[in-house]
């Protein structure tokens, strides 16, 4: 494992939400950030070009929570060790319209 560089082990929910916008995803992908407070907040894929392509050719979502499991969790620990990743909603989970995943991210309060 690499060490992180010490402007980032604690960078918080703002850091993250920088890091998240320059992602690949953020740039093929269309994505929201839903603020439920200070240390929390909801990012939502709302057009997914892999679902969307799927869709297009009438086959069912592509079922990507296994992988996003993962590396949610971990992007928003390097960013800062004390953000927890939750899953609302990710394919094969049904969705609403709105978006195609949501992953909450956020800092407890005893961290």
């Amino acid at each position: 494992m690499f060490a992180r560089p010490a402007r980032l082990c604690q960078a918080g929910m703002e850091g993250l939400k920088q890091a998240l916008h320059s992602r690949m995803y953020a740039r093929v992908n269309v994505q929201s950030i839903v603020d439920e407070g200070p240390e929390s907040f909801v990012l939502q894929m709302n057009d997914c070009r892999v679902q969307l392509a799927r869709k297009s050719r009438g086959l069912e979502d592509y079922p990507c929570k296994s992988a996003g499991l993962v590396e949610y969790r971990h992007f928003g620990e390097h960013i800062d060790s004390r953000i927890i990743c939750e899953c609302i909603g990710c394919p094969p989970d049904a969705h609403p319209e709105e978006w195609f995943c949501a992953w909450r991210f956020s800092i407890p309060a005893e961290a």
